[in-house]
């Protein structure tokens, strides 16, 4: 048996951008405001997919395109068959408050992963993606100088974030039922810098606060009646290690410099991560494939709070559609997937007696790639909100383009004479 050429090198293109993007993963941003609690805002960072079907995936197979909701539906992807995804996303942001409104843009990569089955028993896969991402302002701010009547200025800048590096194993144990387990090293740094400028000199301020741990979840699916399919997924509490960097200096209108702290490794307390429960379901009809999604994450549970936000239980309820007219038409448009789906998330903060949820609405579509099957062009817009304007918070009004390409093929192939 020799492996076809083409998949030979897509194999080497894969490798070599786990590595490249290892690095550069480190510096994904937003510009959400809520990003200045804990390790940031969640990303909505995905395969191409499950970001247009709003965010499902637990009870969604891995036959031709890769499934990261669970470990169990590696098992389930084609024998002998390589699935390689890669994405990008620009993020558009409208922040209002009762003091007006501002408008950001980010782009970023949003992930990569690669999945294959050997013998149709079970499926491996290797995934890198942003779990957190921190970028804030704080621009302006006037405080009183204690005991006279000036006042000072200060501006804080917040950015980095949680990176996520995920193995997921997929064994099939019967004809109708998958059980996958899923080890992530979550890694990366969020740095705040603080200039406080007063009369006579400013003063710099510079933290690196660096996280790093290891978690464990599980996954399961099940088809009943080769028709209605069940999805739970375990993603076990874990516990991030902290350290932090610190530099303060000064510097005077003159120009003199003066180094008045710098610590390294300094040990900071654990930051912990929630029990997390998930169960889906999906259906075909005709041509339509349905999917939901219920997750609960027990961040109460984790007995943290900063400052004046605190953990409070997380709910997620999503739902999703795909419709194909015929993946094997010889027609190109016949082969196009179009995708829809809805999100709610109740959120993990709890701001002044205030709980940031989001809603959001996905549309997209697959574009076949060639007249290989599970090869696509996906394409999804993301629009919603995070927040509220009442009190002294602010609403995020965003809008996501989603841009991932999916290649498959098959690794392993006998040459055939004539």
């Amino acid at each position: 048996m020799k492996i076809n050429r083409s998949t030979k090198y897509l194999s080497i293109l894969c490798f070599a951008l786990v590595f490249t993007i290892g690095t550069y993963a480190q510096t994904n941003n937003t510009s959400s405001p809520y990003s200045l609690f804990g390790l940031g805002v969640e990303t909505n960072s995905n395969v191409g997919r499950n970001s247009a079907m709003g965010r499902t995936g637990i009870a969604l197979d891995g036959f031709d395109q890769l499934n990261l909701y669970n470990p169990a539906s590696f098992a389930s992807i084609q024998r002998q068959r390589f699935v390689f995804d890669f994405g990008v996303f620009t993020e558009f942001q409208n922040i209002s408050s009762n003091d007006g409104d501002e408008t950001r843009a980010n782009s970023n990569f949003s992930n990569i992963a690669i999945g294959f089955n050997g013998n149709g028993k079970y499926g491996v896969g290797l995934s890198l993606k942003p779990a957190t991402s921190v970028g804030y302002e704080l621009i302006g701010v006037q405080s009183n100088i204690e005991g006279s009547t000036g006042q000072f200025s200060t501006n804080i800048l917040g950015s980095g974030g949680v990176n996520d590096v995920s193995l997921d194993y997929g064994r099939k144990i019967f004809v109708y039922l998958n059980l996958g387990v899923k080890l992530s090293y979550l890694f990366g740094n969020i740095e705040e810098s603080e200039t406080i400028v007063v009369q006579n000199s400013v003063l710099s301020i510079i933290e690196d606060n660096y996280y790093e741990g290891f978690q464990i979840g599980f996954g399961l699916q099940y088809k009943l009646a080769k028709k209605y399919n069940f999805g739970f997924t375990l993603d076990l509490p874990a516990d991030l290690i902290a350290t932090r960097d610190r530099v303060v200096e000064r510097i005077a209108n003159d120009g003199s410099f003066s180094l008045l702290e710098e610590t390294t490794d300094q040990s900071l307390d654990n930051f912990s991560l929630p029990l997390r429960v998930g169960f889906g379901f999906s259906t075909k009809y005709k041509n339509v494939l349905f999917s939901a999604d219920y997750t609960s994450s027990f961040w109460s549970d984790t007995d943290q709070s900063e400052g004046v936000s605190n953990y409070v239980d997380q709910n997620v309820f999503a739902l999703g559609a795909e419709y194909i007219k015929n993946p094997v038409s010889l027609k190109y448009w016949e082969r196009i997937n179009f995708r829809a789906g809805l999100n709610y998330n109740s959120g993990f903060l709890e701001v002044d007696d205030k709980k940031i949820d989001s809603y959001s609405l996905s549309l997209g579509m697959g574009l076949p790639v060639g007249r290989r099957l599970g090869s696509y062009l996906n394409l999804s817009y993301n629009v919603g909100k995070r927040g509220t304007t009442e009190s002294f918070l602010v609403q995020d009004n965003f809008s996501t383009i989603n841009l991932n390409l999916t290649l498959s093929g098959i690794w392993f192939q006998k040459r055939k004479y004539n």
